[in-house]
């Protein structure tokens, strides 16, 4: 109870040998940090939490965002359509500078300015580049899915004005199977360190049997709404339809 009510929770978190479970509707980076490096230890590790966010975090994007994993799938085909049109770029720019250099050269040494008129030619196959330009930007060739780091769930939190709809507000923490933590303290910095927060710690064996299964409920709820994975995933990833502008561009084209 009182400020720092989180320093043993954080300490058996840290020293989990086998899974931990966190429901909490605020998270930040910080945290969830740590619960990256419990997986990278082996640690199963399984996550409830809303789409509200810590306003000493920013955005929830920027907690969640390390448990989002963006997977990038080429489409050959497409691949293969979008290099030809580089190809076709390439060689109608050259194209267009020879030629424009050769009739430069031919009017001053000939005196001739008639040739002039055939940088119109020039121009034709400069526009033309411009247009194989614009077809090699907008070829997909990448398509994007996303997987999670680990399990979940980031159920939304209702408008303030809807008082009848449930928000996820519990805090819960399960170690190991055998140890569950219940209080005021959310899996942030300012809950776990700074604010004023009460918490409970479980041993009992069959008080964090009960404890566990509501958690698991809770993670199973279908009648809660909740963000996917790929909505996460489009909400914090960029999506380039391809590998982005040619070289070619110093060349004007």
């Amino acid at each position: 109870m009182g400020t720092g009510a989180g320093t043993k929770l954080l300490k058996e978190i840290g020293n989990a040998q086998g899974s931990v479970k966190i429901s909490s509707p605020y998270l930040s980076p910080k945290m969830v940090d740590e619960l990256v490096w419990l997986h990278k230890k082996g640690i199963k590790v399984t996550l409830i939490t809303s789409d509200k966010f810590d306003s000493r975090s920013y955005r929830q994007e920027k907690s969640i965002q390390p448990l989002v994993v963006q997977n990038r799938h080429l489409d050959e085909e497409a691949n293969r359509i979008r290099e030809r049109w580089l190809l076709t770029q390439k060689v109608l720019m050259g194209a267009s500078i020879a030629l424009t250099l050769f009739l430069v050269v031919l009017t001053i040494f000939s005196y001739d300015s008639g040739y002039i008129y055939g940088l119109g030619i020039a121009l034709l196959l400069f526009l033309c580049c411009r247009y194989a330009r614009r077809k090699t930007k907008h070829i997909k060739i990448y398509s994007y899915t996303y997987s999670s780091l680990f399990p979940f769930k980031v159920f939304v939190a209702p408008d303030s004005y809807q008082i009848n709809d449930m928000f996820i507000h519990g805090k819960i923490y399960i170690i190991d199977c055998h140890t569950a933590y219940l209080g005021s303290l959310n899996f942030t910095e300012s809950g776990t360190k700074y604010n004023y927060e009460t918490r409970i710690r479980v041993t009992d064996t069959e008080a964090v049997r009960k404890i566990e299964e509501e958690f698991d409920a809770l993670y199973d709820h279908t009648d809660l709404a909740f963000f996917g994975i790929e909505e996460w995933g489009r909400s914090i990833y960029a999506e380039p339809l391809n590998q982005g502008t040619s070289d070619l561009r110093i060349f004007f084209c």
